[in-house]
Order: structure tokens, then sequence, then C-alpha cells
């Protein structure tokens, strides 16, 4: 297999769901439509108990239309989450970017069950549909139920995330990673720390340094993977938290960490509360 095809390969892997994250999906799926049926059935009683005479298609319209959209959503909020996980080390900068996606997510619900109900009323309907009035009111109203699903889906992908790791006696020993056209394998014992270099990331280990084309949020999951006990101390480092000799507050409301080695890295002060968390749970 060529280079390139390897990598395709390797790409498509990590793309592709899991067996887990299909049968959790099909769940999903089911329980949606479940919901949607029961809400779309009640609308109707609810209308012939109060004696108004309405279209009883319409329910079904408007609650199947959400929820094929919320469907179609999910594959992106799993990929979100696979790219992005919220973890100890992270969760102060990942929360706030997962709240900025809830947005996007609401945003391209209701934008897309509105263009299904439109397409739908221009081809059974007398009339247009017709979905925003007061368009703050409707809009938040909107969002308040779409955060919630939002934090649903998040949750759930979390779950099947740490449910398909690796156990104990699986987890690798060694870390693989592609640099050019070169594999490079690393003992995760001798991790000891990270630094993000443009598209990059500098490698250091006991025995070198290694430059390989990988994100930080990325090599948070193959290290969670072999089990390495790692903390976030900057927003361009990563630290084995078991290679931490000692952390010095500096002057200006940071701290420097020195490493056994004697090597000095910096520790922001948006990150220091977790690393302490993490240190105490070492």
């Amino acid at each position: 297999m060529s280079i390139q095809s390897e990598h395709k390969t390797t790409l498509l892997d990590r793309l592709l769901p899991s067996r887990e994250e299909k049968l959790l999906f099909l769940l999903i799926t089911a329980i949606t439509v479940a919901i949607a049926s029961v809400n779309a059935v009640t609308a109707n009683v609810d209308a012939e108990r109060a004696g108004v005479t309405a279209d009883t298609s319409l329910p079904w319209l408007y609650e199947y239309s959400s929820a094929v959209v919320l469907l179609a959503l999910y594959p992106a909020v799993l990929l979100l989450v696979r790219r992005m996980p919220v973890l100890a080390s992270n969760w102060q900068t990942h929360v706030p970017l997962y709240l900025g996606c809830s947005v996007i997510f609401s945003v391209l619900h209701v934008t897309g069950m509105v263009m299904i109900r439109k397409v739908a009323f221009w081809l059974f309907q007398p009339g247009p549909y017709i979905f925003f009035g007061d368009v703050m009111r409707e809009a938040s109203y909107e969002y308040r139920k779409d955060i919630v699903t939002f934090a649903m889906f998040t949750a759930v992908a979390h779950l099947v995330l740490a449910r398909v790791k690796p156990t104990s006696d699986d987890k690798p020993k060694r870390l693989q990673f592609k640099t050019g056209a070169q594999t490079v394998y690393i003992e995760a014992d001798d991790f000891l720390f990270a630094k993000a270099a443009g598209n990059y990331v500098e490698i250091h280990t006991s025995a070198g340094m290694h430059l390989v084309r990988q994100s930080l949020a990325g090599l948070e999951r193959i290290l969670t993977a072999a089990d390495v006990r790692f903390a976030r101390t900057h927003r361009s480092y990563i630290v084995a938290t078991d290679r931490i000799a000692s952390i010095t507050p500096t002057s200006d409301g940071d701290a420097e960490l020195t490493l056994k080695t004697g090597t000095k890295l910096p520790v922001s002060r948006r990150f220091r509360k977790a690393l302490d968390e993490v240190l105490a749970n070492a």
C-alpha cells in the first residue's frame, strides 16, 4: 500500500463511526421518532378535545421535520466530540467552545426544519408556511429546546467514546505518529511533554524530540487511549503529570513548572486550577 493510500485509509477510519456509535445512533433515532410520534398524536388529541378543527397532518409535519434535521446534525456533534472532547485538563476552554457550537446547532436545526416545512406547504398546502412572527421570541424559544438536545447529544457521544476506549489490557504500549513518509513509534512511558508548533506538534520524550503533524486535541485522545497521565498546562503545552518535579508561581500570576529532567515549562493561569486538580487526584 502506498503512503498516500495508507493516509487516506487512516483518515477514513477516523471519520467512520464505530460499531458502538452506529448502535447508539439507531437508539437515538428510535427515541427521537417515538417522541415525535407521541407529540404529534398528543397535539391532534388536544385539538380534538378542544373542539378545534385542524389539519391532522400538520403536527406530524412539524414534529418529523424537526426530528429529521436533529438526526442529520448528530454525526456533526459526534465529530466535534471526537475532535475536541471535554476533558478535565481542557474544560475551561472547551465548554465555551461547545456553547458557541450549540448556537450554530440551533441555527442549523431551525433553518433545516423551516425549509422542509416551506417545501411541504408549497407542495401540499394552500398557503405559505410562516415560522417567525416575533423573531427574538421564537429564536429564544427554539434555542432553549435545542441547547438541551445539543447537551444530550454531546453527553451521549462522550459516554460512547469512553465506552470504546481500549481496556487496560488492550491499551497500546507505544504511541504511533505519521511524520511525512515516516512512521514514528514512541514508548508511552517515555512521553515528557508536547508543544504546539503551527500545524505540527513537538513531542518531547526521554529519547529526543519528534515533530509530527498532529493537533494537541488529537494528541490528547492518543495519550488518553494509551493511559498516559497528562494535563494541559498552557494553550500550547501538554505535560506528563508524573514527570513534574515542582511548580513555582511567577510574578505575573502565571507559573513555571520544572520536569524531573530539569526542563522548565510555562503554566498559564487559566490552566492552573485544572492542573492542580489533576495532580491532587493523581
